[in-house]
């Protein structure tokens, strides 16, 4: 397996599970997006490595920090850890 692609199927199973635990819908398109973006990237990695990686990197950071549906993962996170109290 591509270095790559560990990187984007993680953040494809996090968008998903966060859409579930926010709205009880699993996001199909979401999934089936994230596959066929990890065959790219695999493929990518081919041709450039350090930039398919780096690519794959952003994308895993911005997934877990972008708020899309409420509260982006790591907001739902702190919220189980805190009993969702807010400071």
């Amino acid at each position: 397996m591509a270095a790559s692609t560990g990187l984007v199927l993680a953040a494809t199973g996090i968008v998903v599970a966060n859409e579930w635990v926010q709205t009880n819908d699993i996001a199909w398109k979401a999934g089936v997006a994230g596959v066929v973006l990890s065959a790219f990237m695999a493929g990518a990695e081919k041709i450039s490595s350090p930039l398919a990686v780096g690519l794959s990197s952003i994308m895993l950071a911005a997934v877990l920090v972008t708020p899309v549906h409420g509260n982006s993962p790591l907001q739902e996170v702190s919220n189980i850890f805190t009993g969702g109290k807010k400071k």
